[in-house]
Parts: structure tokens; sequence; C-alpha cells
């Protein structure tokens, strides 16, 4: 909690003037004529004033020191930024065509609005044909083409499972890179995860020995892949130089390689195929992709602007230089001093403020908004040296305007600026098609001082370190790339010896984010959620992250009807709820999964099932809790709730062996235990007579 801001002074004029003429008579008792009219007088109203000033000034803390304030927890006020998204060139030449950075890319009305971030080669092969699968039996070009999610290797992918791409034309283009971009069906926020991922890895990269680096963080935790291209007679071979930030297509990101040589078609008439096959591992959460794209390179909204004269300095302290171009990306101003006789100073850096600048440092600062430049006033950074032409190159755009929707960008400009790049746009231009099939995203206005202080506030009280079991569930949920969905810290329990007291130790039980009756974490996931947390932990404890077990639970009851009701959809209706209400993601009291270790308590399912519309009264109402899966030949009832061996685990494992006739009580759960649904048997009684039609005359009984 912040303390509380003290109020230095409160005074206002007319008690400052009341102190002062109270001190009259002590400090100089001659004086008599203290009517208004009195210069003395008049001087001790001015003397107040100017103390009033003051006072208003001592409880207000100027921006510069706000600014020092939040850079003390590593946080800068963040200028506008830039708006990016990722295009696709569909290359109609009859070569390919080599592609620079800064391109400008431009809208269906010819105005030039993005450029180009990085080279890429336009390559004159279309993808025609996604698949997917073992042998890519199932068809996903409709898919691709409408943007619509699909599986990238099957609905249930295994080894050998793979995405097939396949072209009208072979990609021969000897010593050429050529680049693809996948979209997944999360991509707005695979940005992030990415930023997420590179950060931890280059943490960790930074405390370990150059000979124990950790692994790269492109990898998937747990299945690797191979790009391969169709040589022939059903011959596949590896891609050359292959830079697949995909990790294993779960997350957006371009798919770089050499272009292969001797790429063949396969078959008649088929088309020219490459794929990503899975060597080994399996997926908790197979990946879907919403498209695929050949020749794509990432734009942003930022536009170069040719070196153009902006004023001439006078020497003169703040002085301001329209660039005549609104808004200016910030960083991206360079300034250029000529006085016209041979003398050419450069080096002058752009800052967003002067609060850490010197009365010598060749610095000026930049209003992204306006477009205005600002030089220092000779206490805070240099004056512009007089008599010196300013010349000023930059890029324009950045800010929330940046956000284009999909579809926006349609080809590639010939103006002047591209013509420098590329001799010959202009023939070359007409037959390149652009293709942007999401959204750019990312461009934002100047952050606020005030969000900026409220960003400060977050990141210092943010939790880095495992010390609490709140910590570690908050960590362990956060961990970048793995898809995880619940997880619940259990105290002094180690699962290697979980029938005795393990102070210091932490049991972390987690479940994947995975829409399943019962979603099990594999040995892969689990140890990247302890890499994650063990630079995290203290010293003296112990993480160790283990699988959940699942109780299936199943139903039996009676449920007697209203005469109005359809028994079928009722039916339906009570099925829906009870696996609803059980589902471990989901499901629980309160919707967002069931609680670890919390009882079935018989009464709330009777409850859950009297409140299905049609439903007069449940009777015979029985629950079976019996293991599931592999965990019901059954550990002990010490092995299952771990350190309770005299107690709650014998009643544990009493419960899992009543299930074949069921209990009419509640079903008690161990600390690391969760329920699914499990078999429901639920009898229908109506109160119309079974042997009476429904067109037929008749009266409900009185109850």
């Amino acid at each position: 909690m912040p303390l509380p801001r003290p109020s230095l002074d409160n005074r206002r004029w007319d008690q400052l003037v009341a102190e002062g003429r109270a001190l009259i008579p002590r400090l100089a008792p001659a004086w008599t004529d203290q009517n208004a009219s009195d210069p003395g007088i008049t001087l001790v109203e001015l003397a107040a004033w100017l103390s009033e000033q003051n006072i208003y000034r001592f409880d207000r803390v100027p921006d510069e020191a706000l600014r020092a304030f939040v850079r003390l927890v590593g946080v800068e006020p963040r200028m506008p930024l830039v708006a990016r998204t990722v295009v696709a060139v569909h290359n109609g030449n009859a070569a390919g065509v080599a592609l620079p950075a800064r391109l400008q890319l431009a809208d269906a009305g010819g105005s030039a609005r993005f450029e180009t971030t990085r080279a890429v080669y336009a390559a004159t092969a279309g993808l025609v044909a996604v698949r997917t699968g073992p042998l890519g039996q199932v068809d996903a070009s409709a898919a691709n083409a409408a943007a619509t999610p699909f599986d990238a290797f099957g609905a249930r992918p295994r080894s050998g499972h793979a995405l097939w791409l396949g072209f009208d034309q072979p990609l021969d283009a000897p010593g050429q890179t050529l680049a693809l971009h996948v979209w997944t069906e999360h991509w707005a926020q695979d940005a992030a995860t990415a930023s997420a991922l590179q950060a931890e890895y280059d943490a960790l990269a930074a405390r370990t020995a150059p000979a124990c680096q950790p692994p790269d963080w492109r990898l998937h935790y747990r299945v690797r892949t191979v790009w391969e291209f169709l040589a022939g007679h059903g011959q596949w071979r590896p891609l050359q130089d292959v830079e697949d930030e995909t990790r294993a297509l779960s997350l957006s990101g371009f798919v770089r390689f050499t272009a292969p040589v001797g790429h063949q078609p396969a078959g008649a008439g088929e088309p020219f195929f490459i794929r990503c096959r899975i060597v080994r591992g399996r997926f908790e959460c197979p990946p879907r992709l919403v498209h695929v794209a050949l020749n794509a390179v990432p734009c942003e909204h930022a536009l170069s602007q040719p070196e153009r004269p902006v004023g001439v300095a006078r020497g003169h302290a703040q002085a301001v230089f329209d660039l005549g171009t609104a808004p200016v990306v910030s960083g991206s101003v360079q300034l250029r001093l000529d006085d016209g006789a041979g003398h050419v100073r450069g080096g002058w850096q752009e800052v967003a403020d002067f609060d850490r600048a010197g009365p010598f440092d060749e610095v000026f600062a930049l209003e992204p908004e306006t477009g205005l430049i600002r030089s220092g006033d000779g206490r805070r950074a240099a004056i512009l040296p007089a008599r010196y032409g300013v010349f000023a190159a930059f890029r324009a755009g950045g800010g929330p305007q940046g956000n284009i929707g999909a579809a926006t960008l349609a080809g590639v400009s010939a103006n002047a600026t591209n013509a420098a790049l590329v001799p010959g746009i202009g023939g070359l231009a007409p037959r390149l098609r652009l293709e942007q099939p999401m959204a750019a995203t990312g461009g934002a206005p100047r952050e606020t001082l005030a969000a900026a202080q409220a960003r400060a506030f977050e990141l210092a009280s943010a939790v880095d370190k495992a010390v609490t079991l709140a910590d570690i569930e908050r960590l362990a949920l956060a961990t970048p790339g793995v898809p995880v969905a619940r997880v619940r810290a259990v105290a002094g329990l180690d699962p290697r010896l979980p029938c005795w007291p393990a102070p210091g130790v932490v049991t972390l039980i987690v479940i994947p984010a995975c829409p399943r009756p019962a979603p099990m974490p594999s040995r892969d996931l689990l140890a990247a959620v302890q890499r994650y947390l063990e630079p995290r932990r203290l010293v003296t404890s112990e993480i160790h992250a283990i699988a959940p077990r699942y109780r299936r639970v199943g139903v039996s009851a009676t449920l007697h009807l209203a005469c109005e009701a359809d028994a079928a959809a009722v039916l339906r209706a009570a099925t829906g709820r009870l696996r609803a209400f059980f589902d471990p993601l989901a499901g629980g009291p309160d919707g967002t999964g069931w609680p670890f270790g919390r009882s079935v308590y018989r009464a709330e399912v009777m409850a859950l099932l009297a409140r299905v519309p049609g439903v007069v009264s449940v009777t015979g109402l029985q629950l079976q809790g019996g293991m599931a899966g592999a965990a019901a030949a059954g550990t002990s009832g010490c092995a299952s709730c771990g350190g309770d061996c005299g107690g709650r685990c014998a009643a544990c494992a009493a419960a899992a062996g009543a299930t074949a006739g069921g209990r009419c009580d509640n079903i008690d759960l161990c600390a690391h235990e969760l329920v699914m649904p499990g078999p429901q048997q639920l009898a229908i009684v109506s109160a119309i007579a079974p042997n009476l039609r429904r067109s037929d005359a008749h009266e409900c009984e009185a109850a």
C-alpha cells in the first residue's frame, strides 16, 4: 500500500499576513502605524504573496521528478508505438524478384501506407494446396484460403503426421532464401508469447556458462519437426538452412529456408509439395492454423522520408523546427547541420526529453504527434550552432492510425522512393499483388505519465519470486509457451515420499489447457514448468510438478418429470449439466474448474438435477467414484493422498473401492485429485401414463 503524500504547508495568504503582523510588536516595538496604507504593511503583504506561491510549489512534484521516479524501477514512458503486420507477395512476373527492405506498400487507392522491414525474394510459385495428416489425406485448402481454423497436423497428431504445402511451380531459385509465414488461431497473442520466450532465454543465457547455454527458445518443449521437400519418386529430402520461428507450428511466425534444388511434383498434374513432419513427440493441445502464405515479409507503419531542409539555426535556446509531416516515428529522426561552407556537423541524437541531458550534450527532442523538433537551452542540452542549415531524414507514421484492417494493403508503390531501391519497379509493380490476411496491430499513442506511473507500480509489485504458494501458482500459470490452464500448490508434500511430511517441499499439480474429459500433462510439460520455476524458487525450498489424478464420478438417479415435459429433452439437459458440472477445466460450483481436493456432495448433485427444467423431483440418487485411466489399477490410499496415511487416505481408498453398487453419501477427494464425468444412469418417470398417446385427451393427476 503506498504511503499517503503529506501536505508540507497549507497556509494561505491571509494567514501569512496575520502571522507577519503578529510578529511586529516583538520584532519592531517602535512600529505603531500598522494600517493598510503603511508601506511596511504593503511589504508584509507582498512577502505573504510570494510565500504563498512557494508553498503551492512545495506540494507539487514536477513531471521531470515523476519521470525520474519511474525510471528507478526500470520504466520509461513509452513513445507512440508503430503498427506492424505481415503481407504475402504474389508475383505474376515471368521470374522471381528480389525485393529489398524499406520498400513502400500501397493500399487499393495507390497511397503508400506501410514499409517492409526485411528483404524478401518473391518467387513466382503460388500455394495451391494445403493438406494435413499422416499422408496428407485431409484437404485444408479451402480453410486456408478462407482463413478459418484447421488442424496443423490432423486432429490427433502423431510421429509421422505432417502439414503438406503444395505449389503450382517448383521452388527452384538457386541460392535464394524463401519465406513462409504461419498464422495460428491465437495469432494476436503469439507476439507477446514469443517476446516472453525470448526474454526468458536471454535471462538464462546471461546466467549460464557459454558451454551450458539453454536450448533455443524456438524449439518446442516436447515436439520436434523437420521441413522436407519432395524430390521425386516418393523421396523426401530435408530443406536447407531452415529458420523456424513457429515452435512446431504452435506459434505464429516465419519459416525461412534456402530454395530446394530438384523439386519435383507428386505426380502428373499434382502440386510440388514441401511438408513439416513430426519427427518425435506429441502435443498436449494439437496446434490449429488459420493461414499459411509464401513470399511473406514483415512491414510496419513507417514510411522513409528523404532528407529535407527544415530551417536555419540562429543560436537561440529552445529553437523549434517543423519537419513538415506528422506523425513521425519516434527514434527515426537523423539530423545533419551544414553551414554551406563545407562544415558539416552530425552526431546529434534524438531523445524523448532533456531530463538527463547536460549542457554540452548534442541532443534534440522530438514531438512525434506534431512533427516538431526542439533544441536545448544550454543548461539542458546544447544549443544548435548559429548560421547552420538544419537537415532531417525520418520516417513518417506511428500511433493508433496505423492499425489498419485486413486486406488494406494491395500492391507495391511505384513512387520515387521505391524506384531508388528497385530500378525498373514501374514495370514490375503492376504484377506484384499483396495479400494481407490479418489486420495490423501494435499501434498506440504516447503513454501518459499517469499510465507510466501505474505501470511502474505494477512492475514493482509484480511477483517474480516463488515464495508463497500463491506466488508459485501465479508464476506457473505464466510459464511462456506452455499450455497451462490450472495449477495447485500443496506445501509439505513430496511425491517421492508421499506418506511422510516434507518441510520445504512444494508439490505443484498442473493441468494443461486442452479441452478433454481428463487433460493430463506430459513429463516434458511438467519439466518445462519446473525449469521456469527453478531460478525463481527459494534456495531452501524444492518444487516438484506432477500430474493430477482423476476420479470418475458417475450418477444414477430417477428423475420425476412434470406432465408437460419432454422426456428426451430433459434427459439431454440433465446429462449435459452433469458433464459440465464435473468438467475439470470449466466445471465446479463457480464454473472455473473443479477445485482440487473438493469433495463431491450428494446434495449439490441432487440440487443440480432438480433445477433442470421439467424435473419435479429426484429420487434414488447414488454416486459412483472410481479411478480414471491407469490409476484405476490402483495405488494405495497412502500413495494417493500423500502424507495422511492413517486418516483421510483410508477414506479415499475406501471410496475408490466402493464403486460397484454406488454410494448414498459424498465422495471425498485427496489433495491432488479432480473429478471427471463418469457414466450417467438416469431413469425418467413421467406423470403421463406410458401407454397414453399424446394425441388422446388426458389430464394430469393431482399432486
